[in-house]
């Protein structure tokens, strides 16, 4: 089972709502919706893994579930906002960024690290991603596994599979292959039949 994190946001008539983006139901077999609400470690704890979205703007809520995740040592996958609140998280801070957002399916390339997690499932040091953000990451305590201009990547490879990236891979997934093996090898590390730890 893997959980997805609900973003709360607004409707088209202010209404407040709970949104998962559609793409990601479409890349598990499996999955539990998690709404920010007082069950929330509950239903984390029904999950064997752990999608966090990106968003416009992540609260307390979202810190607190990363550090409960890496106490737990939960496997997260935190894509875009949800990684900035990670690296937060680790005594990371974030800066205002312009022209970092588009609907190409490719904007730039990224610089991948070896001897990180994201090298290790990708197998290149260099690929090209998508970009829809407005802030970075200036630094954090945590491993820079990949960068261009800016932090790409972050990770803590001590961990199963504690890792965030700053680009969209869902929206990918049709037809980027380091996008499909981003997932696919997330999933398998929630089966239990990959255990990504350095001392392994």
């Amino acid at each position: 089972m893997i959980g997805i994190i609900l973003n709360d946001g607004f409707s088209n008539e202010g209404n407040s709502i709970s949104y998962v983006y559609t793409k990601f139901l479409k890349i598990f077999d499996k999955y539990l919706l998690i709404p920010l609400d007082h069950n929330i470690i509950s239903n984390i704890n029904l999950c064997e893994g752990i999608i966090m979205q990106g968003g416009d703007n992540f609260l307390p809520v979202h810190k607190n579930i990363i550090k409960y995740l890496y106490e737990k040592d939960i496997p997260l996958l935190a894509i875009c906002m949800s990684m900035q609140a990670m690296g937060e998280v680790f005594n990371g801070k974030l800066k205002p960024v312009i022209n970092h957002k588009s609907k190409e399916k490719y904007v730039h390339y990224v610089n991948i690290k070896k001897g990180t997690l994201l090298y290790d499932i990708i197998k290149s040091e260099k690929i090209m991603v998508n970009s829809s953000h407005k802030e970075v990451l200036q630094f954090t305590d945590l491993d820079i596994s990949a960068y261009c201009e800016f932090i790409e990547a972050i990770e803590d490879n001590n961990k199963r599979f504690f890792l965030g990236v700053q680009w969209h891979p869902e929206k990918m997934i049709t037809y980027d292959i380091n996008s499909i093996l981003i997932f696919k090898y997330f999933k398998e590390v929630c089966d239990g039949v990959k255990r990504i730890n350095k001392n392994n």
